[in-house]
Order: structure tokens, then sequence, then C-alpha cells
């Protein structure tokens, strides 16, 4: 509470920068041009794009989500032909101006705690202005002078000390983070990246006001005792009226130095005086006078040594670290179309994608780290974990690094391929299981015709079985025509059909009568203005067709990973035989999750106006229909959130468990059959399901 005179006083800003400081800064950085960051953005690349960098700067700053990029190791020649290098570590453009700005911010209150005697990288303040100071002392009587050097200074600064002093001005939480990062920083060599230990990085806009503030207490203690000080970054000058007071200064100086875990460059610290003559800032001062012969031609010296910008895999992975704890805001924010979740639909332990689905033209998946990255034209569109990730499928022109194809092998991820259209082309299947004995079983079963019959039978009899309850669920929502329920029940008659055949080939044939049966029934409740002109399914000649196609293939190239993740062979079915290329067993499996998963989904959407006749299109001259690449993304997206939805059974029973998880369900449930006997029992719509949860989601790009 308040008195009633007092005002509240206002929250201060989190952020003292603005994007009009930003814009200052960056017209001072690039007044000095420079050369390009470790990440290879040259100042003329920025300036082309600068509205959309600076805007992006400080949006990411504002959202705890800025990370600072490695610096570029650059090596130089401290002066021309000198043996000497310095080491500069050179900051990308763009924080080169966060820090160009942060930097303005603090000197306008740090500037006014200087004092008088320090004259580097201030405004207003130069060399001459140094040089007039010396020769200003020297009119009243200071004859002697300590001519130091701090020993490699820029090197050696003490990051404890300085972020501890740093803080004790309290700039606020954002812009001390910010120095955090750029003092604890790191840099590229061309071949690795380091960490920095110490020392503050020549070559950063940050540095030289640090600089001269890590040395303010320094400057004090000196200006206390007396004597005069005259200091350009690590050079100074300590005048004295006698020589006893020079060389006590020096001792002073000494201790100094070593409370701040710094010491003298012996070699360049002399104790002398005007008539014998020094050099400081290349000026020669002798007696009364003073020489400058720096001031005509100044020769910088050589670059002797630039590393190459970093790889685009490990610049990735500074540029566009994820905000902390919000990546569905940097998915919102990359402009990533994610698949919906309702908010019953949260999933248990947070947002873990075990689903990838990219169809974004001109893409590429990377790896960096623990992540994968999708790129497209020099942008991230998605940083993701893959410790969860258990699919990516791939649809049309996306590239895969090969170490990105490395990593989904060893973490046991799938890698499915697609045409643009949506038609399967192949899979990368990580190695398969060490279960030799599992797979020797399959092919042990699959040569026992008895067995192998009754597997097939069930399949098929499931397949029917799912059938006829999908239409008694329609049945008992709409108005049918007068024969549907003869049909319904000639249709039932079918699974007595299927477990007294006698062989495949007429397992076939009452799996083919009831499937033209079961669409003719099921496409009465098609209340979209598709028309369905039968079952045709490669190529599919319309929408209705398409869809069904483009859903039975996700749902079998999940089930063949599942089964090899398991140990089994794809290919060896029972059911379906032995073809070129063809997953026999995913197909077994997939037979009774066509009708409730598949059918249903892809009626829902058009009856909902999802999807229409505008939404597909032809490809060349190839025959067909398929989705274009919005609707395909849209499609995906209403997918995933269908397959983690729950088989509805209205009042009876506990909820059955995602169909993501019964398909997992179903191929552990063939492992056991193949692995131990016993009755294969295909998943029934209708009847009760054990509880299970499910941990997935899923992004679409």
């Amino acid at each position: 509470m308040t008195a009633p005179h007092e005002q509240p006083a206002a929250p201060p800003s989190r952020l003292p920068i603005t994007g009009d400081d930003l814009w200052l800064a960056w017209e001072r950085v690039q007044e000095n041009a420079g050369c390009a960051g470790a990440d290879g953005v040259t100042i003329t690349s920025f300036a082309a794009r600068a509205d959309r960098w600076i805007a992006r700067l400080l949006e990411r700053v504002e959202q705890d989500a800025y990370r600072a990029f490695p610096m570029l190791k650059i090596v130089v020649e401290k002066k021309p032909g000198s043996a000497e290098t310095r080491t500069l570590l050179v900051p990308t453009v763009a924080d080169r101006v966060l820090q160009t700005a942060v930097a303005r911010h603090l000197s306008r209150s740090w500037e006014e705690e200087f004092l008088e005697c320090g004259f580097a990288y201030r405004p207003g303040r130069s060399v001459d202005r140094a040089i007039a100071r010396i020769r200003k002392c020297h009119e009243f009587g200071y004859r002697f002078v300590v001519d130091a050097d701090v020993h490699a200074y820029f090197d050696r600064v003490d990051h404890d000390l300085l972020l501890n002093r740093v803080a004790s001005r309290q700039p606020g939480p954002v812009v001390l983070g910010l120095l955090r990062q750029w003092v604890r920083g790191c840099y590229w060599d061309g071949q690795k990246v380091h960490a920095v230990h110490a020392g503050i990085a020549q070559g950063s806009p940050i540095s030289p006001l640090l600089a001269n503030f890590f040395l303010e207490d320094f400057d004090c203690e000196l200006e206390k005792s007396g004597r005069k000080l005259v200091r350009y970054a690590d050079d100074f000058l300590i005048l004295a009226q006698t020589r006893p007071g020079a060389e006590e200064a020096l001792g002073q100086t000494r201790d100094l130095l070593a409370a701040e875990h710094l010491q003298l460059n012996e070699a360049r610290t002399q104790v002398t005086d005007f008539d014998a003559g020094f050099r400081f800032l290349g000026a020669l001062f002798l007696g009364d006078s003073v020489w400058i012969p720096w001031r005509h031609d100044r020769i910088r010296g050589r670059i002797l040594f630039m590393a190459r910008p970093l790889p685009l895999a490990l610049r990735t992975r500074y540029e566009y670290a994820p905000p902390r704890g919000a990546v569905a805001q940097a998915l919102i924010r990359a402009g990533i179309e994610a698949a919906p979740h309702r908010p019953s639909k949260t999933i248990p332990g947070g947002q873990t994608v075990a689903y990838l689905y990219l169809t974004e033209q001109g893409s590429i998946l990377r790896k960096a780290g623990d992540r994968l990255l999708v790129e497209k034209d020099d942008e991230i569109v998605l940083d993701l974990p893959y410790h969860k990730l258990e699919n990516v499928l791939l649809f049309g022109n996306v590239q895969v690094t090969t170490q990105a194809l490395a990593e989904l092998l060893e973490k046991g991820v799938h890698l499915s391929l697609f045409s643009r259209e949506g038609t399967y082309r192949g899979s990368l299947t990580p190695p398969r299981s060490s279960n030799f004995e599992l797979r020797l079983a399959q092919f042990q079963l699959s040569q026992d015709a008895a067995r192998a019959l009754t597997i097939a039978r069930a399949v098929v009899r499931g397949k029917i079985a799912n059938m006829a309850a999908v239409l008694r669920r329609y049945r008992g929502e709409n108005k049918v025509e007068p024969d549907f329920d003869a049909k319904l029940a000639a249709l039932g008659e079918a699974v007595n059909a299927a477990l007294s055949a006698d062989g495949i080939a007429a397992l076939d044939g009452v799996e083919g009568a009831a499937s033209r049966q079961y669409f003719d029934l099921l496409m009465t409740f098609n209340r979209s203005e598709l028309e369905w002109p039968g079952r045709h399914k490669h190529p599919a000649p319309d929408p209705l067709n398409a869809l069904l196609s483009l859903t039975y293939t996700l749902l079998t190239n999940e089930l063949a990973a599942l089964l090899e993740g398991l140990g089994l062979e794809s290919h060896l079915g029972f059911l379906h035989q032995i073809d070129y290329g063809r997953p026999s067993l995913a197909l077994d499996l997939v037979e009774c999750f066509r009708g409730p998963v598949a059918d249903r989904f892809v009626l829902t959407m058009v009856n909902r106006r999802v999807f229409d006749a505008s939404d597909f299109q032809s490809s060349g001259d190839r025959p067909g229909v398929f989705l274009k690449p919005k609707p395909l993304k849209r499609y995906l997206a209403a997918f995933e959130e269908w397959v983690l939805d729950r088989p509805k059974r209205g009042d009876e029973g506990p909820p059955s468990a995602h169909f993501r998880n019964l398909r997992r369900a179903e191929a552990e449930k063939m492992a056991a059959v193949i692995r131990g006997g016993g009755e294969f029992r295909p998943w029934a719509f209708d009847a009760p399901a054990e509880e299970a949860s499910c941990n997935t989601s899923s992004v679409t790009i």
C-alpha cells in the first residue's frame, strides 16, 4: 500500500533497449564495416534484410530466446612486420548490433563515474587529449614516470570478478544476462568451438566498455595516492614528482593488479623521466618536446589467420535456439502448421513429437546436437529434440543430411519416403532387433500351411467384422435405404464364409466380394459433393479414392515400422503373399483398421467439408488425382488428430486406447502369436479394449 499522496513507482522496463536503439546501433556497426562473423553474414547481406534481422533480434531478446553466436577467431600482426600477434574474436553482425546498443545504454550511466585519467574507447576522448594531459602534468612538476603495461590484460580478465561488479551496478536482469553470455562466450577457430574461460574479447563492441569498467577501482586507488595517472586501455603512465615516489607507485601498482588477478608486463615496465625520454601511445616524450610520427600514413598489421565460417549444421545450433520452455511458441513464430490438439487431448508428459511429416518442398532435415532442424532458404522452420521421435515421413523434394540419417538409424527412428502426392517409395529401416529366433519362428510359421491359413482366415474375419461394425455405427445415426439391413446381414454372413475358406484364393474371393458390398453401403453416408465411382486403388481417379489410398498407405507404413522394430519381417505375411517390395505382414495387420480408422476418417473429413474437389490436382502426365501441397498439410494434421483419438462406443465399458496405440498392440500381438503359438484375434472395433496411454504427437511442415 502507498500513502495517499504517493504514486506507485512504474515498473522498470524489462528490456531497456528499443527498436530505435537497435537501428542506431546498426548504423554505427555499418559505419565501422568489418568482416562477417562465424555465421558468414556480411554487412552487405545484413543490410539487405536489416528490417527483418533487427525485428527478430529484438523479439528474441524480449522473449528470452536470444543466444549469442560463437565469435570468429582472427589473428593479426600487432605492428607491420612484427612477430607479435593479437587475437581478435569477432561477433556476428547481429551480435555486434545488440552489443553496440547495450554498450550505448550502459555508457550513459557508467561514463559519468569513470575518472578523467582514462582515455581509451570513451566519447570525446582521444590520444591527443591523453598526450595533452601528460604535457600538463609535466608543466606542474611531475618529472618521473612509471611507464607500464598490463600483461595480456584482455586475455586474463577474471570473469567472476567482472560479472560480480557489473551485477553490483544493477543493470537489470536482461542486460546482465546478455553480458554473461558475451563475457562467458565461445569462439570458432575453423575446426572447433572453444569456451572463453577468461578475458575480454578484442573485436567485440562491448569489450572496450567492460575493459574500462574493470579497471575503474584500479584508477581510483592510484589517483587517491596523489599521483597522476594516464591510462589508455591496458597501457598507462603514473607520473610522480620524485623518483622514490615513482618507485613506490610501481610497488603499489603491482599490489593493485594482483588484487584484480592481473600482473605487470615487466619487460615493458620501467621507471624513467622526461629527460631520459620515453614512448607512450606512439609519441616520443623527450624533455619539454613531443614527437608524434604516427600521425601520417598509419599502417595496420596484416591479417595472419581468419577462421572460415561455421558449417551450416553447427551454425543453426546457435542461431536458432528455441525459447526456454516454449516449443509451441517457437513453432508458431516459425510459421509451422502443427497438428492441432484439442484441450482434452493434452499429451501426458508435455509436448513430445513422435511423428514428423515433412512436405515443404526444398527443405533440408539436419542434425544439430541432440536436435533435428528443418531448414529452408537459409531459415530454420523447425527445431525439435528427437529422443521421442519414432517415424519421419518425407514427401517429395525433401533432403536429409548424412548426419541426420546416421542419427535416425542409431536412435531406431524409421524414415519413410513418399512422392509429393503421397505415393509410397520406400523406407530407411533401422537395424533389426537381434531376436533372430523370432524371425526364424516367423519363417517356419509361414511354411506351415495349416497354421498360416488359420491366421489369414482370422485377418479376413476381423476385417469383415469391423466393416460391419462401422456400418452399424452409421446405421444408428442416419436414415438408410429399405434394403440396407438385408445387405448388412449378408455382409455378416461373409464372416462365416471366411472362417470356412479352404485356401488363400478362396479367402481373397470372400474378402473382395465383402469389400465391394461394404463400400456400396458405406458411401450411402457420403454427404459431400464428391462422387464415388467405386473403389479404385492406384492410380486413384477421384478425390475419395485418393484420400482412401493415402490413408491406407500411412497406416501400412506405420505398421511396417512397428513390425521391423519388434524384429519381424514386414514383407512376409499370411493373407498377403510374398510380392516384390510389398510389406505383406503390415498389410495383414492393417486390414482390421481400414474401416474403423481409415474409412471413417475420410468420410468424416469430406462430410465436414474439410476437403473438396478444389483441394485436388492432377500431376502432369501422370494418371490420377492428388492433394495439393497446402491441403496435404491440412490432411496430415487432421490425420494425426484422428489417430490420437479414441474409438467411442457410447457409455459401454471403459474407453479404448488411441488408434495409434491399438496398432502398436496389434503388432505386439502378432509377435506373441509367432513366438509362442496360440490363436490370432485381430482387434475388434466394438469390443472393449484395455486403456492405454499415448505420449505421441506430430508436427507437419
